[in-house]
C-alpha cells in the first residue's frame, strides 16, 4: 500500500523517528567510513568532520522524505549524498586560503553533475594541483545519479532542481570570496535577480539562495510518481525563494554571536534594529505561507514551515544568549501552536540520534 503523507505534527514526528532519521544515519555513517580512506590526513579529516558537525542538516532533509511514497529510500540516498556534498565543498571553501572563485565554482560543478545521470564526469579540482580525495566527491556524484534514475518523476522536475541548485552554486562562489568583495558580489547577485524577488531586501535574497529546501521538494515529489512541468513550476515557487529565506534567516539568526565573535558575515546583523528584523521576519513568512498554501499535501509543507521554527529555536545557541532567548520568542510566535509543540516534542527526533 502507497505510503500517504502525514497532515499532523504528531504523525509527522512519529513516522520522522521511525522511518526517515534512521535511514539518513545509515547513509551518513556510510559516508563517513568513505571518507575514512582518504589517504591524506588533512583531507580525510575534514571529510569526515563535515559528515559529524553537519548531520543536522541531512536528518532535516529526511523529513520531506515523507513525501516521497514508497520510494523514500531511492530519496534518501539522494538527499544524503547531495547534502553530503554541499556540505563537505563549503568545508574546502571555508578551509582554503586562495579565495579563487574559478576553483569554487569548478568544485561545485558537482551539483550540477550530480542531477546529470549520463553526464560526463569533470575534474572539479583543476584550479588545485596535487588535491587527491581518492575520489570521495566523484563517488558521491555518482551515488546521487544512481538514486534519481530510480525517480519516476525526475525528467519532468529537472529543470527546475537544476534552476534552484545554480542560484545555491552562484551564491557559495560569492560567499567565499576575498572578503572585501563578498557584500558587493551578492549586492550585484541581487540587482541581477531582483525582478523574481520582488519585496526582499539583497541580504534576504541571499539567504533564500542559500537553502536547499526547493531541490529536496522537488526531489521527493520526483521520487513519489511521474510528474508534470506544471507541478514542478508550482512546488518551486512555493518554496523559492520564500521559505527557503526564512529558513536560511532563522539560520543566520541563531549564529548571530557566534559571527559576531568570529567577524563572520551574517545577513541578520544587516537589519537596522530589532523591530525591523521581527517585521521582516514576519513579512517574509507571510509570504511563504501564501504560496504554500493550495499546494498538494498543503498541511505538511505548512508544518514544514513550522518545523522550521522549533528546529532552529530551540537550538542551545539561542537559549545560551539572553537577548537571542528573547528575540526568539517573538519569532516563534510567528509559527504558532503548532511551532511551540514541536519545541516541546523535538526529543522524539533527538532521543533517535
Amino acid at each position: 500500500m502507497t505510503k500517504s503523507t502525514p497532515s499532523n505534527p504528531v504523525r509527522i514526528l512519529q513516522r520522522a523517528k521511525k522511518e526517515t532519521l534512521p535511514k539518513a544515519h545509515q547513509q551518513l555513517e556510510s559516508w563517513k567510513r568513505e571518507g575514512q580512506n582518504i589517504k591524506d590526513k588533512e583531507i580525510r579529516e575534514q571529510a569526515t568532520w563535515t559528515v559529524s558537525d553537519k548531520t543536522f542538516h541531512c536528518e532535516g532533509g529526511s523529513i520531506l522524505a515523507l513525501l516521497a511514497g514508497d520510494n523514500q529510500d531511492a530519496y534518501i540516498e539522494f538527499m544524503v549524498a547531495y547534502q553530503s556534498i554541499c556540505d563537505y565543498l563549503d568545508t574546502l571553501c571555508d578551509k582554503n586560503d586562495a579565495h579563487n572563485p574559478d576553483d569554487f565554482r569548478s568544485m561545485h560543478q558537482a551539483l550540477l553533475d550530480s542531477l546529470e545521470p549520463y553526464g560526463q564526469i569533470n575534474n572539479y579540482y583543476q584550479y588545485r594541483p596535487g588535491f587527491e580525495d581518492d575520489g570521495y566527491l566523484e563517488k558521491m556524484v555518482k551515488h546521487c545519479r544512481e538514486a534519481i534514475v530510480k525517480f519516476p518523476g525526475f525528467s519532468a522536475m529537472k529543470a527546475d532542481m537544476k534552476d534552484v541548485s545554480q542560484y545555491y552554486i552562484d551564491f557559495q562562489v560569492y560567499k567565499h570570496v576575498e572578503e572585501d568583495q563578498r557584500e558587493q558580489l551578492l549586492v550585484n547577485f541581487y540587482n541581477e535577480n531582483k525582478d523574481l524577488v520582488p519585496g526582499m531586501r539583497w541580504y534576504e535574497f541571499s539567504c533564500a539562495v542559500a537553502s536547499t529546501l526547493a531541490l529536496y521538494c522537488l526531489a521527493a515529489y520526483a521520487a513519489s510518481g511521474p510528474r508534470t512541468k506544471e507541478e514542478s513550476k508550482r512546488l518551486k515557487d512555493a518554496y523559492f525563494p520564500w521559505l527557503q529565506g526564512l529558513h536560511i534567516m532563522l539560520d543566520y539568526f541563531i549564529d548571530q554571536e557566534e559571527d559576531r565573535q568570529e567577524n563572520e558575515m551574517n545577513f541578520v546583523a544587516y537589519y537596522e534594529n530589532k523591530n525591523d528584523m521581527l517585521e521582516r521576519f514576519k513579512y517574509i513568512d507571510h509570504e511563504a505561507t501564501k504560496r504554500l498554501k493550495g499546494l498538494p499535501d498543503e498541511k505538511f509543507h505548512l508544518l514544514i514551515k513550522k518545523g522550521l521554527y522549533a528546529l532552529y529555536l530551540s537550538d542551545g545557541k539561542v537559549k545560551a544568549n539572553e537577548a537571542s532567548k528573547k528575540d526568539a520568542k517573538e519569532i516563534i510566535k510567528l509559527g504558532g501552536k503548532q511551532a511551540s509543540f514541536f519545541v516541546q516534542n523535538l526529543w522524539i527526533l533527538k532521543r533517535t540520534i
